[in-house]
C-alpha cells in the first residue's frame, strides 16, 4: 500500500507543473501583446517580491560568500540563460512541442553526471539518454517540413537547464532553496532587461501586463510546492509525475491555442515519458 506521504508528494508534484504550463502559456499569450525580453521582465516584478518576502520569512537570506560561490554562479547563469531561450523558443512553438523537448532534461543530466561529474553511469541508462535523443529528434525533425528552427533553440535550453541542476548539486551544504530561486529570479530579470536594449519595447497593455504578472505568482507557487513534493515523498515514486506537464501541455495546445500535436509529437514525447520514468527508477535501484 503506498505511504499516505507519498500520495501527498504525487499531488504537490502534479500541481506543480499545472503550476509551471500555467506560467508557459500565460508567457506564451504575454509574448503575443510584447517582445519576450520585457514579458520576462514585468514577470520579475511580481516574482522578485513574492520570493523576497517567502525569504524574509524563512529567515533565508544569505551572505554575499554563498550569493558568489562558484556552483551558485553558474546554476544562475544555467538558470537566467534557459529561461531566456525557452521562453523565446516557446513564444515560437507549440507550447506541446517546446515542453515535451525541455523534458530531456532528467537524461541530458544523467550524461552530464557521468561525464562532468565521474558519476557511474551503466549501459542501460545510457541507452535511455540515447533513445531519448531519438524521441527528441521525433519530436524537431530537422531537415523535414515539420521542422522549426526555434525547436534547436528549445534545445539549447534543455542543455543550459542541465547546467543548473548538475551545478545544483555542488551547492554549500544549507544552502536555502528560497534563496537559490531569489537569486535565479532577480538574474533573469536583468537579463531581461538588458535584452531590451537589443528589442524595441510596446506600450504595455492591461491584457499583456495582467498575463506577465500572474506567470509571476504563478511560478513562485510552483517553485514552493515542487520543493514541498520532493520534501514529502520518495524521490523515485515522485519525480516521474514530472511528466504530468506534457499532458497538460497537450490539453492547453488544443483548449486555448486550438491546435492538435501531430503524430509525431505524441510517439516523442510518450517515448521522453517512458525512458524518463525507466531513468528515474533505475536511479534509484543504482543509488548507494
Amino acid at each position: 500500500m503506498m505511504r499516505d506521504d507519498n500520495r501527498r508528494g504525487i499531488v504537490l508534484m502534479i500541481v506543480a507543473m499545472i503550476g509551471f504550463i500555467g506560467n508557459d502559456t500565460l508567457m506564451k499569450l504575454a509574448s503575443e501583446d510584447m517582445p519576450v525580453g520585457q514579458a520576462m521582465f514585468l514577470r520579475g516584478l511580481s516574482l522578485i517580491p513574492v520570493l523576497m518576502i517567502a525569504a524574509w520569512k524563512n529567515s533565508a537570506f544569505q551572505g554575499f560568500k554563498v550569493a558568489f560561490h562558484p556552483a551558485l554562479v553558474l546554476r544562475t547563469l544555467g538558470d537566467a540563460v534557459s529561461a531566456m531561450l525557452y521562453i523565446s523558443a516557446l513564444a515560437r512553438l507549440p507550447i506541446a512541442n517546446a515542453t515535451a523537448i525541455l523534458q530531456l532534461v532528467p537524461l541530458l543530466s544523467t550524461a552530464g553526471a557521468a561525464l562532468a561529474l565521474g558519476e557511474k553511469v551503466g549501459l542501460r541508462r545510457w541507452s535511455a539518454v540515447v533513445i531519448g535523443f531519438a524521441a527528441v529528434l521525433l519530436i524537431i525533425r530537422p531537415g523535414l517540413d515539420g521542422f522549426n528552427v526555434w525547436s534547436l533553440v528549445a534545445l539549447l535550453a534543455a542543455l543550459f537547464v542541465t547546467v543548473r541542476d548538475l551545478s545544483s548539486r555542488r551547492l554549500p551544504p544549507g544552502t536555502s532553496s528560497i534563496f537559490v530561486s531569489l537569486i535565479a529570479a532577480v538574474s533573469v530579470t536583468l537579463l531581461a532587461g538588458a535584452l531590451g536594449s537589443f528589442e524595441t519595447w510596446h506600450p504595455i497593455t492591461a491584457r499583456g501586463a495582467a498575463y506577465a504578472l500572474a506567470a509571476g505568482f504563478i511560478i513562485a507557487g510552483a517553485y514552493f510546492t515542487i520543493v514541498s513534493a520532493a520534501r514529502v515523498g520518495e524521490v523515485s515514486v515522485v519525480a516521474p509525475f514530472r511528466y504530468t506537464i506534457i499532458l497538460w501541455a497537450i490539453l492547453i495546445q488544443v483548449v486555448v491555442f486550438h491546435t492538435v500535436p501531430d503524430a509525431a509529437t505524441f510517439i516523442g514525447a510518450a517515448a521522453l515519458v517512458a525512458v524518463g520514468t525507466y531513468s528515474f527508477l533505475r536511479e534509484k535501484r543504482v543509488a548507494p
